[in-house]
């Protein structure tokens, strides 16, 4: 498959890395060259300088014999621009990253026909979204769903005094219906056995069938030991657009004694917000201000959500409602790399809506036996979910002798409707679906194994 990538920043070339693994051709563009330098420097795909949207620079990327065309530049108008001039040249798929609230509010009735984008892409909505997932399972960093609702993973950090996880390994502590899939210790991901020790302070990573964390799945040490926990105050910080459609699905939870505040310093803004939420407390402020947080009574509050664009902020904002005493903190990271910063300040979870948008994406991309794919760790580590079909290598023998990639595990089987944690002599059988948990490194392994 042919396939132009139009924006090169984190998200387009996390993308066209991606496709390139998979084998596709792939050309990237970018107006800025310096953006383009990374992907000459590593990928096997070609680059062109210059506007993704004009005709000229499309031809020159052969835009007539091209697949796909996905748009993903900081600019909605460029983005859809180049939806509408692929289309024009009988581009099958077109997918755009739209970010303004006015063109999402007419995507439905406007997108395929009008404006040429048949997958209109929206990161802020994305990243409302899983910060409510992440609110649904307190105490948890992650929160991903697999096999039609039936899997979740999970991570979550261990208590730094965690007395009960002293000396055993992961056979000893006998967990039912999940299995710990990848151990971060100091910024490093280990994919474990039966032999590993977890250690106090250990971020790990877990994979079981739905409904059954914090029962049969109960791991000492688990932080705050707050599975069980029912979130009732919300507080967020930041009346953007992630900030308003976090409220927004919050407002459609059953109210069961819920309350949400919403904290914006812009004061047209605040009465925007507070004109457009039915049941959020608007308070025009600086959520930086220890004062106003103090006021609010923080302390007090389950929750502790900031989504403003700015990462300083954000971590500024959380530093301070922990040391408050607030509950769950969870902040919006534009880049990545704070992610570690954020954690070791303390910080419980942290959405990057650039990784939930590339790993959306890449969804719509993949055919009948790739089912899912989930980057975590600032893509260190990646989620794949797919149908396993006759004559893939991972068929051939039980899995303690299929020579499976070494950082990789398969988590979970499905089997008709069967959900299977595997062990060694188990085997993967045509038809099967599996969830697999591999560090970016072996990704190719992984597939070939699978026969994707």
């Amino acid at each position: 498959m042919t396939i132009i990538v139009i924006g090169a920043g984190k998200v387009g070339f996390r993308i066209a890395r991606q496709l390139v693994q998979e084998s596709h051709d792939v050309v990237l563009i970018d107006i800025d060259t310096e953006r383009l330098e990374p992907a000459r420097e590593v990928l096997d795909a070609m680059t062109i300088q210059g506007n993704g949207a004009a005709p000229k620079v499309l031809e020159r990327a052969g835009i007539e014999n091209a697949d796909m065309v996905i748009a993903v530049t900081g600019r909605d108008e460029v983005n859809i621009l180049a939806c509408l001039t692929a289309k024009h040249y009988g581009v099958r798929t077109t997918v755009a990253r739209v970010r303004n609230p006015e063109y999402s509010r007419s995507a439905d009735a406007l997108a395929k026909n009008e404006l040429g984008v048949d997958f209109m892409i929206h990161p802020e909505r994305l990243a409302a979204r899983e910060i409510v997932d992440l609110l649904r399972m307190p105490a948890a960093t992650e929160f991903r769903h697999f096999a039609d609702g039936s899997v979740e993973l999970l991570g979550f950090k261990l208590s730094t005094s965690a007395p009960a996880l002293k000396g055993k390994t992961l056979a000893e502590l006998k967990l039912e219906d999940c299995l710990i899939v990848a151990v971060d210790r100091n910024d490093t991901l280990l994919i474990p056995d039966g032999n590993t020790r977890l250690e106090p302070g250990d971020h790990i990573y877990v994979l079981g069938k739905v409904g059954h964390f914090g029962r049969s799945c109960m791991i000492p040490g688990m932080r705050a030991g707050r599975i069980h926990t029912q979130i009732q105050t919300i507080t967020v910080v930041g009346g953007g657009e992630i900030g308003f459609h976090t409220c927004q699905a919050l407002e459609k939870l059953p109210r069961n004694g819920l309350t949400i505040k919403l904290i914006e310093r812009d004061a047209q803004r605040a009465r925007w917000l507070a004109e457009n939420l039915r049941h959020t407390l608007v308070i025009h402020g600086d959520g930086t201000n220890i004062d106003l947080l103090i006021e609010e009574n923080i302390a007090g509050t389950d929750a502790f959500i900031v989504t403003t664009g700015h990462d300083e902020t954000n971590i500024m904002a959380a530093l301070l409602a922990n040391r408050l005493g607030a509950g769950e903190i969870v902040i919006r990271l534009e880049r990545e790399e704070y992610a570690a910063v954020a954690e070791a300040a303390g910080i419980h979870a942290t959405v990057v809506p650039r990784l939930i948008m590339a790993s959306t994406i890449l969804k719509l991309l993949q055919e009948d036996r790739l089912l899912d794919i989930t980057f975590l760790k600032q893509g260190k580590a990646t989620i794949l979910e797919a149908m396993v079909f006759h004559g893939a290598p991972v068929t051939r023998k039980p899995l303690k002798s299929v020579g499976f990639p070494k950082h990789a595990l398969i988590g979970m089987l499905i089997r008709e409707s069967e959900t299977i944690i595997p062990k060694g002599n188990d085997q993967v059988m045509p038809g099967d679906r599996v969830v697999v948990f591999s560090l970016e490194e072996a990704v190719p392994k992984v597939r070939q194994a699978l026969g994707l």
